[in-house]
């Protein structure tokens, strides 16, 4: 069995190599520019070029055809796992790869996740994955576990600027203006089905990151010590990551294991210069 994600999922080469995953990568435009997003761009100056466009970066997910050409190399039976349907069109593309590489292989098994999830989310389901079937997990037995996480999956994030949200029109400017004037960041989640949810403000970016830990603490609360694993995405910010990852440790005993990993382009995209995703 394979494990196949798009490149909203954060996979740094340690993960790529520990998860077995290949990747179908997302495409991003910039004022022209396209970065595909295959573990070669420069995030530093990519993200210098999403600051001085006047317009939003565009993205645009592999096509149906290429889904089913990674799909069917190998010939094993394969588990695809995207970001959230309600974000992109990936899930939809990939089902329909899916359905195109069951018309030349009808005998190999094909299961496609939508995650609800995105960048760090799409990394926790891509290890549990690997596990599972390391540990010898049969293809339906995998579904309905993977299928279940999901459901309970947690998918926290903290921006340090709004900017992009601003370019792309989900916040307006004078929101955007008088969070910047006021330093005030914004705590988002999903919304258990996908969206984008807010769960609270504060002034600064520290006071943000500590709200975020302590909705963490109280999901995690009551649960057996260190029996959690937690995936931690950073966007060019790994002294911040630390800082995070500290705070976690200090106040959340029920998280074991701390994945650690840079953001993609395409996450980069979402989370901005300095922005932080959690999921558990």
């Amino acid at each position: 069995m394979k494990i196949l994600v798009d490149s909203c999922c954060d996979l740094s080469e340690e993960l790529l190599s520990r998860t077995g995953a290949q990747v179908a990568p997302l495409v991003i435009t910039i004022d022209g520019a396209q970065y595909v997003d295959d573990g070669t761009v420069d995030i530093p100056s990519y993200l210098d070029a999403m600051k001085a466009s006047r317009e939003p970066a565009r993205s645009a997910c592999p096509s149906p055809q290429e889904y089913a050409g990674r799909i069917g190399e190998g010939g094993e039976d394969c588990f695809v796992v995207t970001l959230s349907s309600k974000l992109s069109g990936s899930h939809n593309a990939a089902l329909v790869g899916a359905q195109l590489a069951a018309e030349e292989a009808p005998e190999r098994r094909v299961h496609v996740f939508d995650s609800e999830s995105a960048s760090a989310g799409e990394t926790y389901l891509a290890l549990l994955l690997r596990e599972m079937i390391d540990a010898g997990r049969t293809f339906e037995e995998i579904v309905r576990a993977v299928e279940e996480k999901i459901r309970s999956l947690h998918t926290l994030f903290v921006l340090d600027s709004l900017d992009n949200l601003v370019k792309n029109g989900r916040v307006s400017r004078a929101v955007g203006l008088l969070a910047s004037v006021l330093s005030i960041r914004l705590v988002m989640s999903d919304d258990g089905t996908g969206g984008i949810r807010q769960l609270a403000k504060a002034r600064g970016i520290r006071a943000a990151l500590s709200q975020m830990v302590e909705v963490c603490r109280k999901h995690t609360e009551g649960l057996a010590a260190g029996s959690q694993r937690l995936v931690l995405s950073y966007c060019n910010c790994l002294e911040r990551a630390r800082d995070v990852q500290r705070m976690i440790r200090e106040r959340c005993p029920a998280i074991g294991e701390i994945v650690m990993t840079p953001t993609s382009a395409l996450s980069s995209m979402y989370a901005f210069d300095g922005g932080i995703v959690i999921a558990y």
